[in-house]
């Protein structure tokens, strides 16, 4: 038998470019409302160090600026496990919505414990793809039905 740990599929491709793809354009997103809000402070007449206390008040509290970045992680994150799972898991395996949140929607809350297919999932909107209230917060996660796990993990 071939030894095939360590390499790579075009499928295991597939789902790491879908992945990069989506975190480059984030990080390109980011680096522009960065580089924006520099210069509309400086534009302000605002000094240096005041702008950089700005920016690092902005890092230390998910700001505006930072939190969008952090929220763009962890969708690609989310999604990454969405995209492996899809990549190994048992396709017409019972998938249940598992929700998890420091403060769930009620569109997620309302799925909670719910069973379906992948493709059902799909076609009702998956964890973390912007069908629901919270958007780009949902970090709700689909697991095997037999999994013993709580129908909502809070954070």
């Amino acid at each position: 038998m071939p030894d095939t740990k360590g390499k790579l599929d075009d499928k295991d491709r597939a789902v790491l470019l879908w992945v990069t793809a989506g975190l480059s354009y984030d990080a390109r997103i980011f680096s522009e409302r960065l580089g924006q809000e520099i210069r509309r402070l400086n534009e302000s007449g605002i000094s240096e160090q005041s702008i950089i206390r700005s920016l690092d008040a902005d890092l230390r509290g998910s700001g505006r600026i930072f939190g969008e970045l952090r929220n763009s992680i962890k969708r690609g994150i989310v999604g990454g496990i969405n995209q492996a799972f899809r990549r190994n898991g048992r396709m017409g395996e019972k998938l249940r919505w598992i929700a998890v949140s420091k403060n769930l929607c009620s569109d997620c809350a309302s799925r909670a414990g719910d069973i379906d297919t992948w493709d059902g999932w799909m076609s009702r909107g998956m964890p973390g793809s912007g069908w629901s209230l919270c958007k780009e917060f949902c970090y709700c996660q689909l697991v095997p039905n037999g999994m013993e796990i709580d129908d909502k993990v809070q954070l």
